[in-house]
């Protein structure tokens, strides 16, 4: 092994010197051939006076002493002057010109020679100095100046398992190790820091961002078995369909009023970068309809003054509600409000909430913005937490698997935002959310509680939303009446800072 590498750097070291060597001799044949050419012999004594060829040397001055030292030396029949620099053009000009242009080619590619790049992948555990030092073989005072100049714009910590690094290093035939010139990491799609290692041993950090583009992309389809079976079937990205069932989660339990031929209507960003891939969670839902049977219920994206976003029906008002109608994914209702025959217990008693069936991690919304009352095993309620909304208002989730990381009594949560996971804890026989409304601290029927609406738009952020209603319908129409279509490069209704292409 060790001979083979020997044997590769001895091959390496006369594979470019050969080349230096080739192109010194096209070099030279150059100038011999141009000199040659200025000094062929006139055969008709009336020709016009003798042009002098343009050349340009490759070092300034050198052309000048190789004419007074070769042409005007012993055994020359006529003096001559140095080469002028006339601004002149000649067929003989241009020939030279291009036989410069390709030794000047032939250098830069021996140079490209001496250049070599190393890819490393981040392993479980790894730090980018373990990387340099040990996957890249980077001597460890350069790793560590390369890793301290990073450091000003990137936390190195920030990469993780699978993370590809390239490293590059100069490769000098005069030297039997390569030097170590810098390394590139893509922090994303989009982004990427370079630290290099100039000449006088300085470390440089350069940052890269690719230009992306936005696309508007619109589907619409009939529902037959579920909304995120048939938005699938579609082609509507996951992200996008989980967007769209928490848009609506206040306002449609989509257990019992989702139904076979009710229909939907979506369009979203896409944001792309030049060479084609999509740029993962940027982009909003800018509109989405679901109507179920006669029920209408369109939504548009719409940011007010203070630059919040949020989505409206048709006439401004909120989506939000204060309390969602159902807090979990993709559960089936299985056990409603009142009277029943207790699963575990075997007589009737009073249900005082519903059942959401779902498999055992599913992420357990909270239902409004509000603060964690109490959080922790209760009774028979297994991992149990208590959300106080407002003065009065509260709901419970029970029988979790565990709670969120961080959360303790007395967060603060957000509407929307995870809480736990679904389990079976407490008295269960299988794993799902077992949810409680309480008002004045009675529990009341979820699907039957009067709770006030959200956000209404008025007056100018009002009148600017139906300009963009009337906009957003005239983009979706542009579409036409098909399944699924998409649109390019349209301007977003308050562009965010990207480039176009």
């Amino acid at each position: 092994m060790i001979q083979y590498s020997l044997y590769r750097k001895q091959f390496f070291r006369r594979h470019v010197a050969g080349l230096r060597q080739v192109t010194a001799i096209v070099a030279a044949c150059a100038a011999v051939y141009g000199v040659l050419s200025f000094n062929k012999p006139e055969t008709d004594a009336a020709a016009a006076p003798r042009q002098t060829a343009a050349f340009v040397a490759p070092r300034p001055g050198l052309a000048e002493q190789h004419a007074d030292e070769t042409l005007n030396g012993p055994g020359t029949d006529f003096p001559l002057k140095p080469f002028a620099r006339p601004a002149m053009s000649s067929p003989l000009a241009d020939h030279l010109s291009s036989i410069q242009t390709g030794i000047s080619n032939m250098l830069e590619a021996s140079n490209d020679l001496l250049v070599s790049e190393k890819k490393v992948v981040v392993g479980k555990g790894d730090t980018l100095m373990d990387l340099l030092v040990k996957k890249a073989f980077v001597p460890r005072e350069d790793a560590y100046r390369a890793v301290q100049a990073l450091s000003k714009v990137y936390n190195p910590r920030d990469i993780n398992p699978g993370h590809e690094i390239t490293v590059f290093f100069h490769k000098d035939p005069s030297i039997a190790d390569p030097k170590f010139k810098g390394v590139r990491i893509e922090k994303d799609i989009i982004n990427t820091v370079t630290v290099n290692r100039d000449d006088d041993g300085r470390y440089t950090v350069n940052k890269e961002e690719k230009s992306v583009h936005r696309t508007l992309n619109g589907y619409r389809g009939t529902i037959d078995s579920s909304l995120y079976v048939d938005a699938k079937a579609a082609g509507v990205p996951d992200g996008v369909i989980l967007d769209l069932i928490k848009m609506y989660s206040w306002n449609v339990d989509f257990q019992r009023e989702i139904h076979s031929g009710d229909a939907f209507e979506v369009m979203y960003e896409e944001y792309k970068t030049e060479d084609g891939k999509t740029v993962r969670g940027k982009g909003n839902i800018v509109y989405a309809k679901l109507t179920l049977g006669d029920n209408a219920m369109p939504f548009y994206r719409f940011e007010d003054a203070r630059g919040d976003a949020d989505y409206y029906d048709n006439g401004g008002r909120s989506a939000k509600k204060p309390l969602m109608k159902t807090p979990v994914d993709g559960a089936r209702l299985s056990s409603g409000f009142g009277m029943r025959k207790h699963p575990v217990l075997g007589y009737s008693k009073m249900h005082k909430g519903v059942d959401f069936a779902a498999p055992r991690g599913t992420p357990i919304y909270a239902a409004g913005d509000g603060v964690i009352a109490r959080l922790g095993p209760f009774s028979s309620y297994g991992n149990y937490i208590r959300i106080r909304h407002r003065a009065g208002l509260e709901t419970a989730y029970a029988h979790m698997s565990k709670f969120k990381a961080g959360l303790h009594s007395g967060s603060r949560v957000k509407q929307g935002q995870v809480i736990g996971y679904i389990g079976t804890t407490g008295r269960s026989t299988g794993p799902h959310l077992h949810y409680e409304v309480m008002v004045n601290n009675t529990q009341v029927n979820p699907a039957s509680v009067k709770l006030p609406t959200g956000k209404a738009l008025k007056g100018k952020e009002l009148k600017l939303f139906q300009n963009i209603v009337a906009e957003t319908q005239g983009e979706f129409e542009d579409f036409g009446h098909v399944t699924a279509v998409a649109q390019n490069d349209r301007p977003a209704h308050k562009p965010e800072k990207v480039a176009h292409n």
